[in-house]
């Protein structure tokens, strides 16, 4: 990594990329005690916050968060409403041996944070980590946690409504048309496709996705697949989804679309649905969101209301 080396009173200053994180506000419904809250004890540090950790390479911050939060607390959880973003002041010594020189390397953590439903909770044995898994009532885990941010996060979660995620998709990279003289809804996806369309299992994952649906087109079903495949789901299609029918009829995809967003919502379901470029302003306009574009593999979350109404998006891509 080539860096800018920049001088401030007679020290070098070292910038460096951000170390990006994933955490989560996690929450489950006591009988008798209503909404708890998971809460880390890190024996290191002797505080208490929430789970969260750092993103290795190649994997998304979603997915990051899910895995930190299942190896800090052994809870599995399913991501719901985006949270803001905690940012940390990682400024040290490039190295100790030249502290003596004045060298520092600056740079920042950035914490992604969502809320999070708790899905299915196993009994974590303590470690250098994390000592203590607590579920506190929500005046209690205020009481508790160290830091105001993890006040903010949890207040702010608690102000959030009760949304349902839908995911929609843009296939992954298909073969060129150029070089493929087949029925175009055969093409298939290619080598980068094929890649895509594996590190999309783990972030469709981490949204606890129930319900797929695609077009019929081969490189939309291949991009589903991988992740069909590791959660035995079936795949629903419909042809009105299809670059060749869709692309021009705005009203036929609306109707495909609203029947997904209220099976969704009655339901409560988190679903995916992968459409092609052409097809995805009529997506969504029948979800009355901001028109704009996606590359293949790329995603939003629409983050669904009782009603129906989009109350929060989000945009990722697999990290290839």
């Amino acid at each position: 990594m080539t860096v800018s080396v920049m001088r401030a009173g007679g020290v070098q200053v070292i910038p460096a990329r951000p170390v990006l994180a994933g955490g989560a506000v996690v929450t489950r419904q006591h009988p008798v005690r209503g909404t708890e809250v998971c809460v880390v004890h890190r024996k290191r540090y002797d505080d208490w916050s929430l789970p969260k950790g750092k993103v290795e390479n190649g994997e998304s911050v979603p997915a990051a968060a899910v895995r930190e939060v299942l190896e800090e607390t052994g809870v599995t959880v399913r991501l719901g409403i985006p949270l803001d973003t905690v940012s940390y002041d990682l400024t040290k010594p490039a190295r100790p041996d030249l502290s003596k020189h004045g060298k520092l390397l600056t740079g920042i953590k950035k914490v992604s944070y969502w809320g999070a439903t708790a899905l299915h909770t196993a009994r974590r044995a303590p470690d250098h980590e994390v000592d203590v898994v607590s579920w506190l009532p929500v005046r209690a885990a205020l009481g508790r946690l160290s830091y105001a941010a993890d006040h903010f996060l949890l207040e702010q979660y608690l102000e959030q409504p009760v949304t349902t995620p839908l995911v929609i998709v843009r296939h992954a990279k298909a073969m060129d048309r150029k070089d493929w003289s087949k029925k175009d809804s055969a093409r298939p996806i290619n080598a980068q496709g094929r890649k895509q369309a594996k590190l999309l299992v783990p972030m469709l994952g981490a949204y606890g996705v129930e319900r797929l649906v695609s077009s019929t087109a081969v490189r939309c079903l291949s991009t589903l697949q991988p992740y069909a495949t590791a959660s035995k789901l079936k795949i629903t299609t419909y042809p009105g989804l299809t670059e060749e029918e869709g692309s021009g009829d705005a009203a036929g995809v609306a109707k495909i679309i609203r029947r997904v967003r209220s099976s969704t919502v009655r339901t409560g379901r988190p679903t995916a649905i992968c459409v092609h470029r052409p097809v995805l302003p009529h997506v969504l306009d029948a979800l009355e969101m901001a028109p704009t574009t996606l590359v293949t593999g790329e995603f939003l979350v629409a983050h669904l209301t009782e009603d129906g109404s989009v109350h929060a998006v989000e945009r990722h891509r697999p990290q290839t």
